[in-house]
């Protein structure tokens, strides 16, 4: 009988870091990240526009992205975005006080966001990290799906 030989596929996974200055990290270091974003908070914030984003691409789902945005006296709000055909088909956000969505805080140049969304920074952590195995959602804290979104908040 004649030796079948099978050809096993590897999975390509990629992670993309857009960092507040506008610098591009491919595949960046999990304990470089946290020490820049968590335990260098607010300072490393405070470098171009304030605001971080990671996507995540691999063979087997279309791309993920997680937008980072931290406010010093409220935390971190994550908003998770899954991309078909380079267009959002689903947007998840962080939800942290419900009953402060209709609450504002201005969280990058000139635009605000309910201040319910933000998290504190180890809890932010845990998406993040999650997010960077799976490229998922962590069920680990609350989303709300955009659509949701009470009409006197603003995301």
């Amino acid at each position: 009988m004649a030796k079948q030989e099978w050809e096993v596929e590897e999975k390509s996974m990629k992670i993309v870091f857009e960092s507040p200055t506008g610098t591009i990290f491919e595949n960046p270091n999990v304990d470089d990240l946290r020490q820049s974003m968590i335990d260098s908070f607010p300072d490393y914030w405070y470098q171009g526009i304030g605001t971080a984003t990671i996507d995540y691409f691999d063979d087997e789902k279309d791309q993920r992205s997680l937008l980072i945005f931290p406010i010093d006296e409220h935390g971190i709000y994550l908003k998770y975005l899954v991309m078909e055909n380079r267009r959002v088909s689903e947007e998840w956000l962080s939800l942290e006080i419900p009953l402060a969505l209709d609450q504002f805080v201005e969280s990058s140049d000139e635009w605000y966001a309910s201040i319910g969304l933000f998290m504190p920074l180890e809890k932010a952590w845990t998406a993040i990290s999650e997010f960077l195995v799976s490229g998922e959602r962590t069920e680990l804290i609350n989303w709300i799906n955009s659509e949701d979104m009470p009409e006197d908040s603003n995301w």
